[in-house]
């Protein structure tokens, strides 16, 4: 059975997690946030059929009469609608009994908050990743369908690109919108004064069907005196209620987090002129000239409110200002999309300049872009605080400016041959636009053709899966590799990946992209990188899809089909507890019954009679030639198999891989090996019990919580079988001889899982790539089953004399 907290939205498998959940800090703090929520409404009313022209003053001395008020929160997208806070519940009673409030010579609709169902951060963000996942599934299904239909893996590129493309009407509908937004605010600035550009992909060509609008108003005076300043990062400045405590965002108002909070409770402390009260200098007064004087925030509200009062066609409309670029947002309606206007973004609008002419230069870099794009959707790698289109395009530039592919000369260079001054902020943003200047300075012959974007994506891929990122920055404007930090412009440092945008020297592109997401990129290009060395053309016997859809699709790494990094052999280091009772005095019998017991009973693996078995050629290897490297990059952890491109020498993985030489196999070598063997077991692996353990399990708990753990295990394997369609068919030996031992620290055994290699050779691949995957598995889940379950197991089983 299982339990759910309705407040987070938490499954539980047995009341004991539940009730430790309920006594949590977590939970407390929602319990804590809804009542406030819950509290603050039945304290408010709700005021609607306001004219537009009404301020938060006008509402505060008329509903001050009913009792004092704590806050007003207005509609910032109509201001058709306002909610007054008191500070006691006995005056919204007050104000109710009033039947009639006139307010501009208007009647206002006066009635009790709604107090809508409390939704916790926690559950609304597995909502919003369920809904983003779910969408990339039909995105995928809609692709797949398109290019299944292709006969090449170029038409397939071809055909995606044409898929997400914005057609003309489309690119028609952005510049409509421009000149409409230019239009409107050429009633208060002259053309000499300010103008509007996009930015982003609807300049590069690279906008998508339904993809946000970038614009930017840029004022030449702040141009002027800005372009030696540098740029100066928004404060984000938590608001407070009167007790001081940090407030809450309310889940009940769409336009929460951009709603003007007026406090009103101590009049002296206000700052000499609210928000409110610029806006209305600003229109009714007009100080046009004193516009730029503002703070960026009421910059950025009086552009809100400008669009919202001569701007019919949107809705939606959103001040955000505690970003890296304060932008107003807001939906067209007509053309269905979302536009964020944002205020003298200069750098970006170059930056888009720039952009636009490496494609110019190179017009099939845009098909590589899509492509690109869209992988990291669908690995979902692209999102925010993951990898975004501006950081995927300087990944591209970089990888092909390094390996001098394509007609890309650096924006260093670019730099160097242009006549032309633009500093922004103090950074030097100038480069040459002409394309026959450039290639005068800059020969074709010294560059490499772009090749095909099959070549790209290899190439792509396969530098990136290797790329060591480890106390590097990538210059995006020299395509150069710093490793000296302390010398580099950044204002912030990433662990994990460093890359410099071209302009701006202090801005890290990667900063805030977490570890997993970084590893989960590499891993992903190692195994994209490995399907297009294996090919991308249709194969007939190909029922999931080929070229793009299997590169963009396939969740599990293809294994290399060449054999030369598979393994024959492993030993896993078995790690026993010394603080268990039971760790001291173990026998190394107790131990090889242990991990028979696991192979045998749990994983249901057929133990063998060693003199039933026919002579087979067994793969010999001195121990003096075994070598601790990473085959395949395999790394494990506790919670699954997984694939790491770790370069790091000092963190090694616990699985020997053994490199085969016949030459060395003579018989005296393996009759002195056969001399030190100590134990020797023999397995008939035929079925996999190894892969997709996590989820069964999951499934079984939910059924039963209360049941034996080894019992589960069993139970495990039991169900894995059950599913499995085809078998497989190979046989092992585990032994420890007299090298396993670590100098005879029964404490810490090397436990040599060796692969009997079957005579017929259309079989030898298919059990290279099982054993393999299977020694990387009992790697984890030999050690983790030691510690969680050999005290039970040793309960259980008779003590041995």
């Amino acid at each position: 059975m299982t339990l759910t907290c309705s407040l987070c939205k938490l499954e539980f498998t047995n009341e004991d997690q539940l009730k430790q959940h309920l006594e949590g800090k977590r939970h407390k703090k929602l319990e804590t946030i809804r009542d406030e929520r819950e509290n603050s409404a039945r304290r408010s009313i709700f005021v609607s059929n306001l004219k537009k022209d009404t301020f938060i003053k006008q509402l505060e001395e008329h509903f001050s009469h009913y009792g004092k008020i704590s806050k007003i929160v207005t509609d910032n997208e109509k201001n058709a609608y306002a909610i007054i806070e008191y500070e006691d519940e006995k005056s919204v009673e007050q104000a109710l009994e009033i039947k009639e409030h006139k307010l501009n010579g208007k009647n206002l609709k006066v009635s009790r908050r709604e107090l809508k169902q409390f939704v916790s951060k926690i559950a609304s963000s597995h909502d919003k990743k369920k809904e983003l996942m779910d969408k990339l599934k039909e995105e995928a299904l809609t692709v797949n369908t398109i290019l299944g239909k292709c006969e090449t893996f170029n038409e397939q590129i071809d055909k995606l690109v044409e898929h997400f493309r914005l057609n003309e009407n489309e690119i028609k509908m952005r510049e409509e919108i421009t000149k409409k937004l230019s239009d409107i605010f050429s009633q208060f600035w002259s053309s000499s004064e300010f103008r509007i550009d996009l930015f982003g992909s609807s300049v590069t060509g690279l906008a998508c069907k339904g993809s946000d609008m970038d614009l930017s108003i840029l004022f030449n005076q702040y141009l002027i005196e800005n372009q030696h300043k540098q740029l100066k990062q928004p404060k984000v400045v938590a608001k407070q209620m009167k007790n001081g405590k940090n407030e809450s965002s309310d889940s009940n108002m769409e336009t929460e987090e951009l709603e003007e909070d007026v406090n009103l409770e101590d009049h002296e402390e206000e700052i000499e002129h609210s928000l409110k009260e610029v806006i209305k200098s600003f229109f009714n007064d007009k100080k046009y000239n004193e516009f730029l004087k503002f703070d960026v925030e009421h910059q950025i509200k009086v552009l809100s409110r400008i669009i919202q009062r001569f701007y019919y066609d949107i809705k939606s409309l959103k001040t955000i200002t505690n970003t890296r670029c304060p932008v107003v947002r807001f939906h067209h309606d007509k053309a269905n999309i979302n536009c964020d206007l944002s205020l003298n973004n200069f750098l970006a609008v170059e930056n888009s300049k720039l952009l636009k002419l490496y494609f110019d230069m190179e017009p099939e870099l845009r098909k590589l872009v899509f492509v690109l794009r869209y992988w990291f959707k669908q690995k979902n790698l692209y999102s925010t605080n993951k990898f975004n289109s501006y950081t995927i395009i300087w990944m591209i530039l970089y990888y092909l400016q390094v390996k001098k592919i394509g007609y890309l000369p650096t924006v260093d260079d670019l730099s160097k041959i242009t006549s032309k001054v633009v500093e922004i902020h103090g950074w030097n943003c100038a480069f040459e636009e002409k394309i026959d200047k450039i290639k005068s300075n800059f020969p074709l012959q010294n560059f490499t053709p772009l090749g095909s974007i099959n070549d790209l994506l290899k190439g792509f891929f396969e530098f990136y899966s290797q790329f060591s990122f480890n106390d590097k920055i990538i210059q995006t404007r020299w395509a150069t590799l710093s490793t000296d930090l302390k010398k580099t412009d950044l204002s912030k440092l990433s662990n994990f990946i460093n890359i410099q945008d071209p302009f701006d020297l202090n801005h890290n592109l990667t900063f805030s992209i977490p570890k997993s997401t970084f590893e989960k990129f590499q891993l992903e290009s190692k195994g994209s990188n490995e399907l297009l060395q294996y090919g991308v053309e249709p194969k007939r016997s190909s029922t999931k899809g080929w070229g793009l859809i299997l590169l963009t699709t396939k969740k599990s790494l293809p294994i290399n089909h060449n054999g030369k990094e598979l393994i024959e052999k492993s030993l896993i280091n078995l790690r026993i507890d010394e603080d268990k009772n039971t760790a001291e005095n173990i026998s190394l019998r107790k131990a090889i019954d242990f991990v028979m017991f696991l192979m045998t009973d749990c994983l249901l693996f057929e133990k063998l009679d060693p003199q039933s078995l026919k002579p087979k050629k067994r793969l010999r290897v001195l121990n003096q030639i075994c070598d601790r490297v990473d085959s395949l990059g395999l790394n494990c952890s506790p919670k699954r198999l997984r694939i790491g491109t770790s370069d790091d020498p000092n963190k090694p993985t616990q699985t020997y891989v053994c490199v085969i030489d016949e030459s060395l196999n003579n018989n005296g070598d393996e009759e002195k090996e056969e001399s030190k063997t100590l134990a020797s077991f023999y397995l008939n692996v035929c079925k996999n019990t190894w892969q997709g353990r996590r989820s069964v399990k999951r499934e079984l708990i939910k059924q039963n919580s209360s049941m034996n753990e080894l019992d589960l295990e069993k139970r495990v394997s039991e169900k894995l079988c059950a599913k499995m369609e085809k078998p497989i068919n190979f046989r092992i030996e585990f032994m420890l001889n007299e090298n396993c031992l670590n100098e005879q620290n029964l404490n810490n055994l090397n436990i040599k899982f060796d692969l009997l290699s079957n005579d017929e050779d259309k079989n030898k691949q298919s059990e290279l790539i099982n054993f393999t995957t299977l020694v990387h598995f009992l790697d984890v889940y030999i050690n983790n089953c030691q510690e969680k379950l050999f005290d039970i197991w040793n309960k259980q089983t008779p003590q041995l004399n």
